[in-house]
């Protein structure tokens, strides 16, 4: 067994790698804190509404003169119910999987060798599992499907992945996608052609038809999103790529104005463009059909508060247990959690895929 930290990948022949702690870290792509975009709420730890109030009903008619009757009017209302559901995880090692790499440095000596929890070999794990587990909870926020498949079944998820690691909730996309499938079809307010491509070369965006894209997105989603103080332009880096170079192929005064004066992201009409390349990333990974992608480009208007992530707690996607078992010899990990997203407003989005 190559142990958590595949060390396998190396020579070893005496001290080649004397110290685990001389390991460099790849780069990669790290996800963003989940309060970047979403509005998080704690506490939800079982099926709870949440209400909203909303506009009041039309009133004013012409005068009745004596002894009127009262005018019907009501307040209206809308509930957002949190259905939580509980994710888990439990990683096991044993320090014979060290024994015969270079990993073994990092081992302690006599009565605690089995016990490395508290070495540099163990401080790298950490880490990376740290890393893993906000990743988590971005596949669960925005790709989770209680209903997901693989490809081969036709689903959208790529073959030979474990459905268990998406059927937690519905995602974010999924209601997008159930939305604009349905009564929410006029939110989708751009059809980005070259998602429809089959191939992967083919797919690729087309810079003279972005700022089309964003165009029809901002300027078809609802006037009252249009004027939210929180409102986010939120797009994969393919559509935040392909729109720089379409602004400096136009020698655009914006992009000057963003980049060379020191505003590093790039707006729309005034709204701030996120990039999202943890979505190309999970795009690329998990819905992949081996010659083309499910939407690789996607361009989604909303609000942060209309973006509800529901946690039991703030600190249990980022906190786990890390402990030595003597009985069984092994250094254990687990942690536990409850997640429940929800477009807490499904009229409050407009989106180009």
């Amino acid at each position: 067994m190559p142990g958590l930290l595949n060390m396998s990948n190396f020579t070893f022949c005496g001290e080649v790698i004397r110290a685990v702690n001389e390991l460099l870290f790849d780069e990669t792509i790290r996800s963003p804190q989940l309060d970047a975009i979403h509005q998080i709420w704690t506490g939800a730890v079982t099926d709870k509404e949440v209400g909203f109030i909303g506009k009041g009903g039309i009133i004013g008619v012409p005068e009745t003169g004596c002894d009127p009757k009262p005018q019907p009017w009501d307040i209206t209302t809308r509930a957002v119910k949190w259905s939580p559901k509980m994710w888990e995880f439990l990683i096991a090692s044993c320090w014979k999987d060290l024994e015969n790499t270079a990993a073994v440095y990092s081992l302690k000596t006599g009565k605690d060798i089995p016990d490395f929890t508290d070495t540099d070999y163990m401080a790298i794990v950490v880490e990376v599992l740290s890393g893993s587990l906000l990743d988590m909870m971005w596949r669960w926020i925005w790709f989770a499907d209680t209903e997901a498949k693989n490809v081969a079944d036709s689903g959208l998820i790529t073959d030979g992945l474990n459905l268990d690691h998406f059927t937690l909730i519905d995602g974010l996309w999924k209601q997008v996608y159930s939305q604009i499938g349905g009564t929410g079809a006029a939110q989708h307010t751009a059809t980005i052609t070259e998602n429809a491509a089959t191939t992967y070369a083919t797919q690729a965006l087309d810079p003279d038809n972005v700022i089309g894209y964003l165009q029809r997105v901002v300027m078809g989603a609802p006037l009252v999103l249009r004027r939210q103080a929180d409102k986010e332009l939120l797009v994969t880096q393919s559509v935040y790529d392909a729109y720089q170079m379409a602004l400096e192929g136009k020698g655009s005064t914006v992009l000057y104005n963003n980049l060379v004066n020191g505003q590093s992201q790039l707006m729309y009409n005034g709204i701030p463009l996120h990039p999202l390349p943890v979505w190309d990333e999970m795009i690329a990974e998990y819905e992949n059909t081996g010659t083309k992608l499910h939407d690789p480009h996607r361009i989604l208007f909303t609000t942060k508060s209309t973006l509800a992530v529901g946690v039991d707690s703030e600190n249990s996607y980022s906190d786990f247990k890390v402990w030595y078992n003597e009985d069984e010899r092994k250094v254990k990990m687990q942690g536990f959690g409850r997640v429940d997203a929800k477009l807490a407003n499904p009229a409050m989005f407009s989106v180009g895929l």
